[in-house]
């Protein structure tokens, strides 16, 4: 550990056995060092995924004056033929600690200080938000496969498929994607979305486009996957993988109501959104399905459990005849449609339509 101060020592240590303050690790953790100048346990106010080679460099040139002495541990890397910071110590003159942790990136942050000063703290930790990594949103899908190791998962990128809210689906289902959206961005937080509808009707398009609108990992299960979630070996892979997201289609056979039979899979989905493993993960599942609401537990639908649920209809009457005009299609329907039949949609179908546009140049 090592003492740079150009102007020489103005705070005296405390305690100078020094050892008292060692971690066993081989430098001075942060508590006993604010600690050993001042005396004190101190409040301490925490940013994680900051860019902390930009944050160093603007302490040491901009609060220059401010700062009464430095400490570091740094760790020499032959293969980058330079040394690096372990943790970094800047001791202000008004008795706050900045202790930055970690690597280049990814690293963190901690500001410590007595009660008195929880101002100065909070100025300070507002003007040190400026340097935290935004969370890049998630691009890739990743599938469970099984090894002599065990299960782990293989990832691949999930192309954003082109979806337009206000023209795909009906008016009813912006807001619940924006609550949707804002849900799962949270860490820590458990939650269950139940997408339900006729075949066709968007949901496996819209899981694509949620894929990209947060940025968690998304775990995708198939219902054969799905239906060994009693096992042993996937609950040692869901404790692997906390604040993910879990992706089952076609769910019926998992979801469907037990009729006072056990059904293990479902006991332990019960428990992944709200019991103990879902206070302790914050895993969310997003599960979709056929068959008719009525037919599946209702256990799911209790609250507390249930995050959201949405029921994807066929596409209003008038919804679907603007988006058979977007797509190029010169006729007027009078019955709601599927997003596939509206996509794939062929005049010589016997759709019914109440009025067919002119073509050409004719009268």
């Amino acid at each position: 550990m090592e003492n740079q101060n150009d102007e020489g020592k103005k705070l005296k240590i405390q305690n100078n056995s020094f050892h008292v303050y060692d971690n066993g690790s081989g430098y001075v953790n942060q508590l006993r060092m604010y600690h050993a100048y001042f005396s004190q346990i101190p409040n301490i106010k925490i940013i994680r995924d900051i860019d902390i080679t930009a944050m160093r460099n603007h302490i040491s040139a901009e609060m220059k004056e401010n700062i009464e002495q430095v400490h570091y541990s740094q760790t020499y890397r032959p293969e980058k033929k330079k040394n690096f910071y372990a943790d970094h110590f800047f001791i202000l003159k008004n008795k706050i600690v900045i202790n930055l942790s970690g690597g280049i990136f990814g690293g963190a942050v901690f500001v410590l200080f007595e009660s008195s000063l929880e101002k100065e703290a909070n100025d300070l930790q507002s003007n040190l938000l400026k340097f935290q990594l935004k969370p890049k949103k998630t691009t890739q899908i990743s599938f469970i496969v099984s090894d002599e190791k065990g299960l782990s998962t293989k990832s691949i990128e999930v192309k954003k498929p082109k979806v337009n809210l206000d023209l795909h689906y009906n008016d009813d289902f912006k807001n619940i994607h924006q609550l949707i959206v804002k849900n799962l961005k949270k860490r820590d937080t458990k939650g269950l979305y139940l997408f339900y509808g006729l075949p066709g009707t968007g949901k496996s398009t819209y899981i694509k486009y949620l894929i990209h609108q947060q940025n968690k990992k998304v775990i995708f299960l198939s219902p054969k996957i799905a239906g060994n979630l009693d096992d042993m070996s996937f609950t040692k892979f869901i404790l692997d993988n906390p604040n993910c997201v879990l992706v089952i289609e076609d769910a019926e056979d998992l979801i469907l109501s037990r009729d006072n039979h056990h059904n293990s899979r479902l006991s332990f989905l019960l428990n992944l959104t709200d019991g103990l493993l879902a206070d302790s993960l914050g895993i969310q599942v997003i599960a979709t399905f056929n068959t008719d609401l009525k037919n599946i537990d209702m256990a799911l639908l209790r609250k507390g459990r249930l995050t959201s649920i949405y029921n994807f209809k066929l596409l209003a009457t008038d919804k679907t005849n603007v988006l058979l005009e977007k797509l190029g299609h010169d006729i007027v329907v009078k019955n709601s449609l599927s997003l596939a039949d509206i996509f794939n949609f062929r005049t010589d179908l016997n759709y019914q339509s109440i009025a067919r546009k002119a073509v050409g140049f004719g009268n």
